[in-house]
């Protein structure tokens, strides 16, 4: 159980629940539609998994992010979080879940289906299913009513085999114990730190170990591609002044939308005794301004979106960019050389914009480019090719690093033997002696956040579930605040029992929910696996290269 605890602190949960859970909406409305596909991915059990229905899927999965993050999210956190595999993995779980449900003969009724979309809280009106909104809702996500119903059949069934699933999940109250004290315990540990600048001085950088490194991590060094673009901007701002909302727009706005203008009116007592919170509905008045900003910006963008189009289909038909420019008043604006990988403030927004601009010719003016504040028509002025420069141009940046890593290695070697050296017998205080360096106290912490005087490392924090007077020291120096640690315990704050059994009903149940989130994971992933074993889960296509 401590271990699963500790893969839970690494929010396990988000990545293995999304391929059941989120089978709700988003899921399903990414990946069902009656349209041929071409493209297969991957095939379960003789059905095939194809391109458009990843696409889709991806797409959804970046948006919720954006509207989660706006403009915080960056290239970065996208290629961190691996969305590619996601939609995969969300696509094939699906599948997965729904082929062991037929063999589990797991079912749902029509009217159960029925039943689940009345009961949708977005398709009422006052606490009423009204049938004009429903069908308003599938038109807006291009779905007719008998898609939407096998959409919500398969999230039922998916629903049933979790349940199912996690029925059998029972939990000891030693793992309740032991996810308290997790949770709780405080930790007081000493520790010297191996610096490589210790070991600096002692590194020599011939020539050829330059070349040699320098080859090695071409990647590394490689110049990528760059260009220069000149682009026309249609900012949904600049629109926005022409737009005009009435009276009767912002009453019908607020109509369709009530459930955003709700807001906290105390508390309901319900028939256990419990308490809950109520909500009120915001008079049109308090809201008002907020409806009028919401529909000034959304029109603008429609304007913006507008303009592109025609400007578009009329620069493409004449191939008169700058004059269209000029005609229409509109400032051509255009960039220095830049990196693809690293492209100008306005564009770093934009999904696979490198992949847009790896894709034009010079001269060549792009499709309508959306990003959160408008549309861009762009045009590749210039081009540099990917390029790995000689070591003459750059060895100064490439010594540095080569002496930085090798003085790493040197450093990770010498923790490696001290540690050895204390688990021999030796002590802390006389390798540190040795060594020329001071032996630190923590100071008592609570495990899983950040280490005092060093910082976070969720490695060492793991190692130390482990340590005791015992067992003193972990297996291995650990890189901290730029240098090995090594630690030595010192000793366990007391655990606050009367805490614990007056937590031990919430603990429980919170420590259900981990473990049965874990159990589905496991379920899924063995169920996968067996289908691949079998021959019956086949993937045709790399995720790299999707």
């Amino acid at each position: 159980m401590l271990d699963l605890m500790r893969k839970h602190a690494r929010n396990w949960l988000m990545k293995t629940i999304l391929g059941i859970i989120i089978v709700v909406f988003i899921f399903y409305f990414g990946s069902m539609g009656g349209r041929e596909r071409a493209q297969r991915i991957a095939m379960v059990d003789g059905k095939p998994i194809v391109y458009a229905d990843f696409q889709r899927e991806y797409q959804q999965l970046l948006d919720s992010y954006r509207q989660r993050f706006g403009q915080g999210l960056t290239e970065e956190m996208i290629k961190s979080l691996n969305l590619k595999q996601q939609a995969v993995d969300n696509l094939v779980n699906q599948a997965v879940v729904m082929l062991k449900a037929e063999e589990m003969d797991v079912r749902a009724s029509d009217e159960e289906v029925r039943t689940a979309i009345l009961a949708y809280q977005p398709f009422q009106r006052n606490g009423v299913f009204d049938q004009r909104l429903y069908e308003q809702m599938l038109r807006a996500n291009k779905m007719t009513a008998e898609e939407f119903e096998t959409v919500q059949k398969k999230m039922l069934i998916s629903m049933r085999v979790e349940d199912l699933i996690r029925s059998a999940v029972r939990v000891s109250d030693q793992e309740v114990h032991d996810l308290y004290r997790m949770q709780n315990e405080k930790i007081n540990v000493d520790y010297i730190q191996v610096s490589p600048k210790a070991f600096t001085g002692g590194i020599k950088a011939a020539p050829a170990d330059l070349e040699a490194f320098l080859k090695a991590r071409e990647a590394q060094f490689r110049v990528p591609e760059q260009v220069q673009v000149k682009y026309l901007a249609f900012l949904g701002q600049e629109y926005a002044p022409a737009v005009q909302v009435s009276d009767a727009d912002v009453a019908d706005y607020y109509e369709r939308n009530k459930g955003q203008w709700m807001k906290k009116a105390g508390t309901i007592r319900n028939s256990d005794g419990t308490e809950r919170p109520a909500q009120a509905l915001q008079p049109l008045s308090e809201v008002r301004e907020r409806i009028v900003a919401e529909m000034t910006r959304a029109r603008g963008m429609y304007l913006a979106a507008d303009e592109a189009k025609k400007a578009h289909d009329r620069i493409y038909q004449e191939e008169n960019f700058d004059a269209y420019a000029g005609q229409k008043k509109l400032a051509v604006r255009t960039t220095g050389l830049f990196r693809i990988t690293d492209p100008p403030a306005e564009f770093r927004a934009i999904a696979d914009f490198g992949k847009i601009l790896t894709g034009l010719q010079k001269n060549e003016m792009s499709r309508v480019i959306q990003s959160e504040k408008g549309y861009y028509l762009l045009v590749v002025t210039d081009r540099k090719a990917a390029y790995l420069p000689s070591l003459k141009e750059i060895e100064p940046e490439v010594e540095k690093q080569y002496r930085e890593e090798e003085a790493k290695k040197a450093a990770q070697k010498g923790a490696e033997a001290l540690i050895a050296r204390l688990k021999k017998g030796d002590s802390l205080e006389t390798v540190a002696r040795e060594q020329g360096v001071k032996i630190m106290e923590t100071g008592l912490f609570q495990l899983g956040g950040a280490i005092p005087k060093l910082g976070s490392s969720p490695e060492l924090n793991e190692a130390l579930y482990q340590v005791s007077e015992k067992k003193p020291y972990p297996e291995k120096a650990f890189f901290l605040d730029g240098g090995y640690v090594i630690v030595r315990f010192r000793e366990r704050g007391k655990l606050d029992e009367a805490g614990f059994a007056s937590q031990k009903d919430s603990i429980t149940q919170y420590a259900r929910r981990m473990k049965e989130g874990e159990v589905v994971k496991a379920w899924i992933e063995g169920s996968k696996a067996a289908l691949v074993k079998d021959g019956r889960l086949q993937f045709t296509r790399d995720v790299k290269d999707l």
